[in-house]
Order: structure tokens, then sequence, then C-alpha cells
């Protein structure tokens, strides 16, 4: 333990999955919460039972992801409207305009901060996003 923090102030992790999400691929927790702080780690438009990966097409890739996210968090304690900020990762610059339109219908008035990239995901996956939130805010 850290001696310059008091033990009666330090706050201890909690993870969360979903049972019925894919198991992290490497040595990672889905969600993370310390106190009112919540982690969720990027999470990637695999369906359970669909091996075969992701569909091909962006809109339902975004809505399974933001979907995922949703989950997590109320499975942590949370809810939409907690979240602070979201990083959205995109395989594709032509897929902005759907992701954003997905982004608006699950996070509609509550307009947490966001970061957009572009990046090389794999196996056919255009989309990752993963969220930090604080609960009772």
């Amino acid at each position: 333990m850290n001696s310059f923090i008091p033990e009666d102030k330090i706050l201890l992790s909690q993870t969360f999955s979903l049972p019925d999400a894919p198991p992290p691929a490497a040595g990672y927790s889905p969600v993370v919460s310390r106190g009112p702080l919540l982690a969720i780690s990027g999470q990637v438009p695999f369906l359970p039972g669909r091996l075969q990966g992701p569909v091909p097409e962006i809109r339902e890739q975004a809505r399974t992801v933001f979907a995922y996210l949703v989950r997590l968090l109320e499975t942590a304690g949370g809810a939409v409207s907690d979240v602070l900020v979201v990083r959205v990762y995109l395989a594709r610059e032509q897929d902005f305009s759907v992701m954003n339109e997905v982004f608006d219908e699950v996070f509609g008035k509550v307009r947490p901060a966001r970061t957009t990239v572009w990046v090389n995901l794999p196996g056919g996956l255009l989309i990752e996003a993963d969220v930090l939130a604080v609960t009772g805010s």
C-alpha cells in the first residue's frame, strides 16, 4: 500500500463482465470500477454464437458496440447519463456519419466528450469504442 494515502481513503477496484459476451482477448477486465469511476475497455462487435466474425455493415457493428457499452455500464451500476467521455476507433473515415447517427441514438442529449480516430482494426472490424463514466453525479 502507498504510505502517503491513509488506508481508509484507498478505494478498491471491482471488475464486471457480461456472461454472454466474448471473453477478453488478453489480460484485462471489460469494466473496472473504483469508487464512482467506471472504465469500460474497448468493445468490438462480436456477437455471441457468431464465430465467423462481425457483420460487414458499419451501422450494425456500431449498434452492437454501443449496446455492449450500455449493458456493461448498467451491469456496473451506471447509466448512459453517467458517461463523461467516449473514445471511438473507426477503420474507415467514410463510416463517421453513420457511426455518429448511431451515437446520437444511444446518447441523445447526454452529449459526453468524444474522440474519434481512424485506426487499422483486424478481422473485418470497422469500429471499437470505450467509455469513462462517473456514477452518482
